[in-house]
């Protein structure tokens, strides 16, 4: 669980825009984000992402797979370029205010050539002088037909 003083630190250190702050997007940032990962550049990602972010899997049984950005990222530092490639479609922010925003993004994700699957992210992001880090992610893979769910998503 997110310690309470973490996270109200990281708003805190957030929370002032500065004029001139960049003009990138929170659904810029997703794109970036899996644009790194593509790369195998987790540097890049870490750049994105506040210190102690979490990054967690909600399971098709309910369960909750806790994990940080951080472990994620040094996964992608492992992989070549083009090897991890999630596709992401139909980017909605659906809660949004100049420095905070919430973003889902369903993806199709293909290793090694393979398509694996498909599902949805939800992000957590805040604007500081430096622009949109992400402060929270989520995903859910989905169980049927990624045809039917992509189909759904984009009506």
């Amino acid at each position: 669980m997110i310690k309470k003083h973490v996270m109200v630190g990281a708003l805190m250190a957030l929370s002032s825009t500065a004029a001139g702050a960049s003009d990138v997007s929170p659904e810029d940032m997703v794109i970036k984000l899996f644009d790194a990962m593509r790369a195998g550049n987790g540097g890049a990602i870490r750049e994105m992402v506040v210190a102690d972010a979490r990054l967690d899997r909600l399971k098709p049984d309910g369960t909750l797979q806790q994990g940080t950005f951080e472990r994620w990222i040094s996964w992608v530092d492992t992989q070549e370029d083009g090897d991890a490639d999630e596709q992401v479609f139909g980017v909605k922010t659906l809660s949004a205010s100049p420095e905070l925003a919430t973003v889902w993004a369903p993806f199709e994700l293909t290793y090694k050539g393979k398509f694996v699957g498909c599902g949805i992210n939800q992000f957590t992001l805040a604007k500081s002088k430096d622009g949109w880090k992400f402060l929270y992610g989520i995903d859910m893979h989905h169980d049927g037909d990624c045809a039917e769910f992509k189909k759904e998503i984009m009506k």
